[in-house]
């Protein structure tokens, strides 16, 4: 009875946190507050949830399907919170070209900004000076062609290793072949090369130790386990990004899960900035083209120590690795298995 008596429980708060919402917005009729606000045409919604239930999957069909009932612009109210669905390409044109500053900023989500450094990641940030500078920083400084090229020598150094632990596997099998998954070790080579663009600091790892299971350096193995424990608290949390209430009571204990996992992901992106900052007083990394990702951005920290903090550097790593990881997935996905696919 426990399980039940704690469900009524939540819908009977989330009953009295709609009431009350609800009851705020009437109460304020005079004066400036009298405006009320216009959206488009909705769909009937139910207390609590609003339009969440209709939001099937696949989601694009079910949008599909409301379109062709109220039109190419129409209003949702998900949980406490409201959203404007369009589907025309030419109201999509205006937003983001006529009116693409009203449309700059991205929700801030609660789920998002615990994950996102609160909000300093460029995704989250706000449209504004540090936006700006960041996203100068990583166009100018961290993805240029001329940083792209300082990064060749790791990427063949990281294939060329991936060679010979596949020759040595092959060589000790019998026959002399060995069947290869060639997806997987795309993806692990390139999650390997990537972290060592983001700090030169990769573990010492020995090749003769007979281990070609993984492409993977110590390094990238840790970052990935961060990403599997991401991936599927973001999924739960999503639920209370709309539902309050499961938020404020942690009711699955998903806040406390994600902050362990943030916490383990930040204490692995301050070690790789400590060992990169020893190297550089070393004296490693003199040279521009051996310079890493961090060692760019700790060169920066010199000269605006208040600007580069130690946490955008955490958050700019954060998320070009992130993204690239998913840009790397669809990538090989389309090398890999959309031939086979054409050619059956």
């Amino acid at each position: 009875m426990a399980p039940a008596a704690a469900y009524v429980a939540i819908l009977f708060l989330s009953f009295l946190f709609l009431f009350s919402l609800l009851g705020h917005r009437h109460r304020k009729i005079n004066g400036e507050n009298k405006r009320v606000q216009r959206l488009p045409p909705s769909p009937p919604a139910i207390p609590v949830l609003g339009h969440l239930h209709l939001l099937g999957k696949p989601i694009h069909a079910a949008l599909a399907r409301l379109a062709e009932r109220y039109g190419p612009v129409f209003s949702l109210r998900l949980g406490s919170r409201e959203a404007v669905v369009v589907t025309s390409a030419a109201c999509a044109r205006e937003c983001f070209t006529e009116h693409d500053v009203c449309f700059a900023n991205r929700p801030r989500f609660p789920s998002l900004l615990l994950i996102s450094f609160g909000g300093a990641t460029l995704p989250m940030c706000g449209y504004g000076p540090y936006w700006r500078n960041i996203r100068r920083v990583a166009t100018v400084q961290l993805l240029s062609a001329h940083r792209v090229s300082c990064m060749l020598p790791v990427i063949s150094g990281e294939v060329r290793a991936m060679a010979r632990r596949m020759y040595r596997s092959a060589a000790a099998a019998p026959g002399g072949a060995a069947r290869v998954e060639l997806k997987r070790r795309l993806f692990e080579v390139s999650l390997s090369a990537l972290m060592e663009t983001i700090a030169r600091t990769k573990t010492p790892r020995a090749e003769a130790d007979g281990d070609a299971d993984t492409d993977m350096s110590p390094e990238a193995q840790e970052f990935m386990k961060a990403l599997d424990v991401f991936l599927p608290l973001l999924g739960a949390a999503n639920v209370w990004d709309y539902l309050p209430v499961l938020r404020w009571f942690d009711v699955f204990g998903v806040r406390r899960k994600i902050l362990a996992a943030v916490s383990a992901r930040d204490a692995f992106l301050r070690r790789l900035i400590d060992a990169e900052r020893r190297r550089l007083d070393d004296g490693g990394g003199s040279e521009e083209s051996e310079k890493s990702m961090i060692g760019v951005l700790l060169s920066l920290q010199k000269s605006e120590p208040e600007v580069y903090t130690d946490t955008t550097i955490m958050a700019l790593c954060a998320v070009s690795a992130s993204s690239s990881l998913v840009l790397l997935a669809l990538t090989i996905y389309a090398a890999v298995a959309l031939p086979s696919l054409q050619f059956q």
